[in-house]
């Protein structure tokens, strides 16, 4: 009887011990586990890392901090007038407005700066000597937006790199989108930049030029081919606003339609932020 008992308690200890180490086990597990948030993290972030194109949108700002004038590109193309929302059939030529822009290459080595960086000087040949700002802006947000302004005129320096820079992941075209504050003084009316920015854009198709080709049948794709005008950031808010797939602008005395998937762009919240727009 005594030894009956003695089976039955150790059983139950065993039992006891059992469902602690499971509850345990249990436990560990539901901590080690990530949250819905840390989950949605995770996948934001190798979602970003796997970018397949990347764009830079170079800015100034007013005094207060809002945003001034932005930095674009006019380039004739031919779509398909359903691509812009039009109700006109098959292709057409039409004068369109877009961010610099272009696809990762295995020698960016998956660095969305890098991307952004090779694509605006091959597009436009280094317009204005911006490519340099890339280097050194933190794109991670934050900052005063008021305080350490540039005078027009001041000279900047080297390392300067602007406030509240910020990168923007936009899914529909797996594109990382920097948007990079630059000084007053750099912005220029097309054909009115100094002689230095000007030689600039010669020693950038120079260098584009003497790239080593990987093989005799390498084709080089289009440089130089984007048209960068300077616009106020009234522009892209009509844009952020428009219901259009394709919102129609005059610049430059010319008729033209924001590129659509730069429009969409604008339309996400953070952006509309940047804009201040309420």
């Amino acid at each position: 009887m005594a030894k009956k008992a003695k089976k039955k308690a150790a059983s139950k200890e065993a039992g006891t011990d059992k469902a602690q180490e499971e509850a345990s086990a249990k436990s560990k597990a539901k901590k080690e586990a990530p949250t819905a948030s840390q989950s949605a993290s995770a996948q934001k972030q190798n979602a970003e890392e796997a970018y397949r194109a990347a764009a830079v949108v170079f800015f100034t700002r007013h005094e207060d901090g809002s945003v001034d004038k932005v930095l674009v590109a006019l380039e004739e193309r031919k779509v398909s007038a359903g691509f812009l929302g039009l109700e006109e059939k098959g292709k057409v030529n039409k004068l369109l407005v877009v961010f610099p822009m272009g696809r990762k290459e295995k020698k960016d080595k998956n660095d969305a700066v890098e991307t952004a960086k090779r694509e605006y000087i091959e597009e436009t040949l280094d317009f204005g000597a911006l490519a340099r700002f890339l280097d050194f802006a933190d794109f991670e947000g934050g900052g005063d937006v008021t305080a350490n302004r540039i005078a027009p005129g001041a000279k900047v320096p080297m390392t300067w790199s602007g406030a509240d820079n910020m990168a923007l992941y936009f899914p529909p075209a797996s594109m990382t989108v920097l948007f990079c504050e630059v000084p007053p003084g750099e912005v220029h009316e097309p054909g009115q930049e100094p002689a230095v920015k000007k030689q600039r854009r010669e020693e950038a198709a120079a260098e584009l030029e003497a790239l080593p080709k990987p093989s005799p049948s390498y084709h080089v794709g289009k440089v130089g081919h984007l048209q960068p005008i300077w616009i106020d950031a009234e522009h892209l808010k009509e844009v952020a606003r428009s219901m259009e797939k394709a919102p129609k602008l005059n610049l430059d005395g010319r008729e033209c339609r924001f590129f659509p998937t730069n429009a969409s762009l604008l339309r996400m919240p953070e952006v509309r932020t940047w804009l201040r727009i309420s």
